[in-house]
């Protein structure tokens, strides 16, 4: 067997484990949707059968869902920062689904003042309908990638079809919003955390003088 790990040479995948969470959630999210995105154009300009449209489904889900826990984490410590209070995400690894995410991405978002006309949609409303809909489709990410559930029932779309290119017209503006939400929250953060310290430290001065 041709060696593959920690080889010298090109092509070589190293794995960011030095990096911030919301780095490594991002790198992730943003290597899924590259992917969905490439296996679309081919899509397009080669033809397709139906297996071709289960992994791009799945790679924009799953970038969906690395996006928006990228968004929560490091957005719940901003306002943890902010406030002294943000959202609860000690669980955000624990599940794969979609809908916990719509309640602290709207706090995060409104704190922000920011809207989701850029990412393609009028109102927070409409996000939170689209997040809905496609988790009635693929509540727990089983859905695009797998036939059945651990139970062995299926676990598939059973209601009809899903139009690749729409779908994907609709992730491609909502996934490039969120990659640029989550690096702004970043730079919010680190600024915050710096300026937090900086009066901690004064404070302690000022107490020790």
């Amino acid at each position: 067997m041709k060696p593959f790990i920690n080889v010298r040479g090109d092509w070589n995948v190293r794995f960011h484990v030095s990096e911030p969470v919301v780095v490594q959630l991002s790198a992730y999210a943003l290597g899924y949707r590259e992917a969905a995105k490439v296996l679309v154009r081919r899509l397009v300009t080669d033809g397709y059968g139906d297996y071709d449209g289960y992994p791009i489904l799945y790679l924009y889900r799953h970038s969906l869902e690395l996006y928006m826990k990228a968004l929560v984490y490091r957005g719940a410590s901003l306002l943890g920062l902010l406030k002294g209070a943000g959202p609860n995400t000690t669980r955000l690894f624990e599940r794969h689904e979609l809908s916990p995410l719509i309640s602290p991405s709207r706090a995060i978002l409104s704190t922000m003042k920011w809207d989701l006309r850029a990412a393609g949609f009028e109102s927070f409303r409409e996000f939170e309908e689209f997040i809905q809909l496609l988790e009635s489709i693929d509540p727990k990410s089983y859905a695009f990638r797998y036939p059945v559930d651990r139970a062995g029932n299926v676990s598939g779309v059973k209601f009809g079809t899903i139009n690749i290119l729409a779908f994907a017209e609709v992730c491609d503006p909502l996934l490039s919003y969120l990659e640029g939400a989550v690096d702004a929250i970043e730079e919010h953060w680190q600024f915050a955390a710096e300026a937090s310290h900086e009066i901690q430290q004064f404070l302690s001065s000022e107490g020790d003088a």
